[in-house]
């Protein structure tokens, strides 16, 4: 588990960022902070830090699975729980994980058991420009919101052009590895699309009753809650075009095994009165005559050449092959 702190003035200036050692320069009076926690869930640091007012059950009960987004209320912050990828380029893969954060003017605390990609960019981004501004805490949750948003539309950009190059494969596809792939597709989006839902109906929470402590403005709920109904339509685009190529890629490879087994007949077809002849003369009686005819070895072999000639000129008739 790591602990990382940006501590900022009031005017919103970036002084420090380090570990949990910078929380002994924290003043609430004189600085806002950030608090990222990577990892499961420190009930040590907020037994030392009563006044955040955190409650650790959020932690342990956010992680249960398929736990919705959802935002609660507190008399000193509001909490809210969201999903984001654990890694954008893994977008065959679409692994959500869930990103905790409790947030009012003054502070804001981070909680997440794996590495956050987008807390990262935002950290980094924050180290660049040295300040947040306008200077509240609800600016850096806005940015870090955007920011899962940002890293959902690039991976749904990369799903469709990775779906494109799948509908060309499926014709010369040798396997079943691209069906296995379009199955795991139709799971991965059908959660990713029944989260985006939630997020919303959370947004719409937002924008009907807006909370004490969140301050996000019209404007910046607006574009998330647009965001977010644009990723979800595109989830359920996709989710059909999957279902097409799952459907398209099971009838091509029916259509290839109807022509393998098509093949076989005729082989078969052709070759069983061969095998007949060749099964007769092959019983070894002491009288037959044809034994003893002197071109009866040539005459069976011209007459095996017109049965498999005319086995093929009929099937070539008939469009078979």
């Amino acid at each position: 588990m790591t602990i990382r702190i940006l501590l900022f003035d009031t005017q919103g200036q970036l002084l420090s960022n380090g570990d949990a050692s910078l929380m002994g320069q924290y003043d609430p009076e004189q600085h806002l902070i950030w608090i990222d926690i990577n990892g499961p869930n420190n009930r040590a640091f907020f037994q030392n830090n009563p006044q955040f007012g955190v409650d650790n059950l959020d932690f342990d009960d956010a992680h249960r699975e398929r736990h919705p987004p959802q935002l609660e209320s507190y008399r000193d912050h509001d909490y809210l729980l969201t999903h984001e990828l654990m890694e954008r380029e893994s977008y065959l893969l679409l692994e959500r994980s869930h990103l905790l954060m409790h947030v009012n003017q003054q502070f804001l605390i981070t909680q997440h058991l794996a590495s956050s990609t987008s807390v990262n960019a935002i950290i980094e981004q924050l180290l660049n420009e040295h300040a947040v501004e306008p200077a509240n805490m609800s600016t850096i949750c806005f940015s870090i919101m955007r920011q899962i948003v940002t890293d959902y539309l690039a991976v749904m950009l990369a799903l469709e052009e990775r779906l494109n190059d799948i509908e060309d494969e499926i014709f010369n596809a040798s396997t079943d590895d691209l069906l296995a792939e379009l199955m795991a597709y139709s799971s991965k989006l059908q959660k990713a699309k029944r989260s985006f839902g939630y997020h919303e109906e959370l947004l719409q929470q937002l924008l009907n009753d807006t909370p004490q402590h969140i301050q996000f403005d019209y404007s910046q709920l607006s574009y998330l809650y647009n965001q977010f109904e644009r990723l979800s339509s595109r989830a359920s685009l996709y989710q059909g075009l999957v279902s097409n190529l799952i459907n398209g890629f099971i009838s091509v490879s029916a259509h290839k095994t109807n022509r393998v087994m098509m093949t076989l007949t005729l082989v078969t077809a052709i070759f069983l009165p061969l095998t007949v002849i060749a099964g007769i003369y092959g019983m070894n009686f002491e009288h037959m005559p044809e034994l003893t005819w002197p071109y009866g070895y040539y005459a069976i072999l011209i007459i095996m050449a017109l049965i498999v000639v005319s086995g093929l000129w009929i099937a070539k008739l008939k469009r078979w092959f």
